[in-house]
C-alpha cells in the first residue's frame, strides 16, 4: 500500500481524492477553489450589509434644516381676534299676528226641550269680521275664516331639588331597657337595689301582717338619676313606703345605651316583703 503521508504534506487533500481520477471533470474544480469561494462570498456579504447600514448616514448628512420663511398665501387672508368673543347672530323679528275682528257663528241642533242659548249673530255684525270661534273685537278683515293662531306649549319653571330636612332626634326619648344596645345598670346590680330598698323601707309604716307586693317603675336619665317613680300595689300605705325609700337612694345608675349615646330608659321592678 502506499504511504500516503508525504502526499498529505505536500499537497491538498483534493489530490488525495482524485489521484489516479479525471481530473478534468467538474466536481476537482468546485472542491479545488471552494475556499476561494466561500471567501470571496463571506467580503461580498460584508460589504452589502456595510453599504445598507450606511444609507441613513449618507441621508442625514444631506438632510437640509434650512425653514422656508416667505411662504406666500394662494388667496386673501382673514385675521381675527381671537380675544374678542364671536358677534351673536341676529334675532328675527317676532311677528305678532294682527288682532282682527272675528264674529262667532253657532250652529244650533234642534232638540225637544227648549234651552236659553246666546242670540245669533245679526248681518251687520258679519261686516268687515272673519268667522272665528269666538267673538272678538278687532280691526275689519276680509277674511272669510280667522286664522288659527298657534299656542305653545306653557311656560315651566325649574324648581331644584330640595334637600329633605335632616331628622333632629328627640333629646328627651324615652327607651325600653329591650331596645338599648346596653341597659341601664345599678352599682353591684339588681340585687345591690333590692337590698338598699330592703335596708332603708320603714316596716313600722305598714299596717298589715302577711306577704305584700307591688311594682315600682321609673326613669333612668342620661345621668344616672331616677324620675318618674310610681308605685303599683294594692296596699297603699306599702306604696308610699315604696316610693319614699326609693327617693331616698342617691347613688346613680349607670344610663342605658344606644349607638354609642347615654339614653332615657325605662325601668320595671317587682318587690314583695312579709310582715308579721
Amino acid at each position: 500500500m502506499k504511504n500516503l503521508l508525504p502526499i498529505l504534506q505536500k499537497d491538498h487533500l483534493d489530490e488525495v481524492v482524485f489521484a489516479n481520477r479525471n481530473k478534468a471533470y467538474g466536481a476537482y474544480d468546485l472542491r479545488n477553489d471552494y475556499s476561494n469561494q466561500l471567501t470571496k462570498a463571506l467580503f461580498i456579504g460584508i460589504t452589502f450589509f456595510a453599504s445598507i447600514s450606511s444609507v441613513p448616514l449618507v441621508l442625514n448628512a444631506f438632510k437640509s434644516d434650512a425653514i422656508i420663511t416667505d411662504y406666500v398665501p394662494a388667496g386673501p387672508v382673514e385675521l381675527y381676534n381671537v380675544d374678542q368673543p364671536d358677534k351673536p347672530l341676529p334675532t328675527p323679528p317676532v311677528t305678532v299676528p294682527q288682532q282682527i275682528k272675528t264674529v262667532a257663528n253657532p250652529e244650533y241642533t234642534p232638540v225637544r226641550e227648549v234651552t236659553k242659548q246666546a242670540p245669533l249673530p245679526k248681518k251687520e255684525d258679519f261686516e268687515g269680521a272673519a268667522i272665528g270661534p269666538v267673538t272678538t273685537p278687532g280691526e275689519p278683515t276680509t277674511l272669510a275664516v280667522a286664522p288659527h293662531i298657534a299656542v305653545g306649549p306653557p311656560a315651566t319653571t325649574y324648581n331644584p331639588p330640595v334637600a329633605p330636612p335632616a331628622v333632629t332626634e328627640d333629646p328627651n326619648k324615652l327607651i325600653n331597657q329591650t331596645d338599648a344596645d346596653v341597659a341601664a345598670n345599678f352599682k353591684g346590680g339588681i340585687d345591690a337595689f333590692r337590698q338598699k330598698v330592703a335596708q332603708n323601707f320603714d316596716t313600722s309604716a305598714v299596717d298589715q301582717e302577711g306577704m305584700v307586693s307591688a311594682t315600682i317603675t321609673f326613669v333612668v336619665e342620661k345621668d344616672g338619676s331616677i324620675s318618674n317613680i310610681k308605685i303599683n300595689g294594692s296596699n297603699a300605705e306599702f306604696n308610699r313606703e315604696a316610693e319614699r325609700t326609693v327617693k331616698s337612694i342617691k347613688t346613680k345608675w349607670t344610663p342605658a345605651q344606644l349607638k354609642g349615646k347615654a339614653m332615657r330608659s325605662s325601668f320595671r321592678m317587682p318587690i314583695s316583703m312579709k310582715f308579721e
